[in-house]
């Protein structure tokens, strides 16, 4: 304890850096989780890293403005490490909100209380198992792993430089990512879903007395489960696959910044 009462404003740092990241990650920043639950488990995780991270952390500054900026910058490095990797989650509910109007789900909105907004029925469902591949893939030993890489590659000047958005693995690049696979996850859904379309549309066409407008929802809902049913096995694996190469580019992210 002594140990600590004698660092504590490095310990601060730390507190600062990893709080930011609590509060934006998945999984860790739901709001299904108590605030409370929140500061406790990021106190927890700052006494065991700051042992291992104190190397790296740089000289405190003796000027209390200087070491409440630094301490602002270390809790922004958190939010950017959090936001990259949140994003990435966010192709799972784009994914869903391309099919979910062509199912007939376009009305049937749900609330997700892990982002705080209304999201499509679709979109959740992909999000939520996107949730478990991540995981299954020990998803939050993963985002530990990452935050103490960012205490040994990224400090406040580094930072500050900027190149954690126009970078080849920043944030632009992540936006990019997002809905190239956003797409590949509702391409064969959007595809089997336009040729029930333009078959309804020439039935329509070939005979008016039907009342495709009846018929033609439960057929969309129909095909839309069927597909999703045979891709998910697939789905699954670029889930998995996604993840694993959006933690690899948010350490080759640290790795540039930090000049590596």
């Amino acid at each position: 304890m002594e140990y600590f009462v004698l660092n504590f404003q490095k310990f601060m740092l730390v507190f600062a850096r990893i709080v930011g990241l609590i509060l934006t990650v998945p999984f860790f920043g739901s709001a299904t989780i108590s605030v409370r639950a929140k500061l406790g488990f990021t106190f927890f995780l700052t006494a065991l890293l700051f042992p291992l991270s104190y190397k790296y952390i740089p000289p405190v500054p003796e000027d209390i403005i200087a070491y409440t900026l630094v301490g602002i910058i270390e809790g922004l490095i958190g939010v950017a490490i959090g936001f990259c990797i949140q994003v990435s989650f966010a192709a799972y509910q784009l994914a869903g909100q391309f099919f979910t109007v062509q199912m007939g789900f376009g009305a049937s909105e749900v609330f997700d209380p892990m982002s705080q907004i209304s999201i499509p029925l679709m979109g959740q469902f992909l999000y939520l198992s996107a949730i478990l591949v991540f995981i299954n893939l020990h998803g939050p030993l993963l985002i530990i792993k990452e935050l103490y890489h960012s205490f040994e590659l990224v400090n406040a000047d580094v930072f500050l430089q900027g190149a954690v958005i126009d970078s080849k693995y920043g944030l632009i690049a992540l936006f990019s990512d997002m809905f190239l696979i956003a797409f590949r996850i509702a391409l064969p859904i959007v595809g089997a879903l336009l040729c029930v379309s333009v078959t309804m549309g020439l039935l329509a066409k070939a005979a008016p007395q039907m009342n495709l407008l009846l018929i033609g929802f439960p057929i969309s809902i129909t095909v839309g489960f069927l597909i999703l049913i045979v891709i998910l096995p697939g789905m699954i694996l670029l889930f998995g696959d996604y993840i694993d190469e959006v933690f690899m580019n948010v350490w080759r992210l640290m790795r540039e910044l930090s000049g590596g």
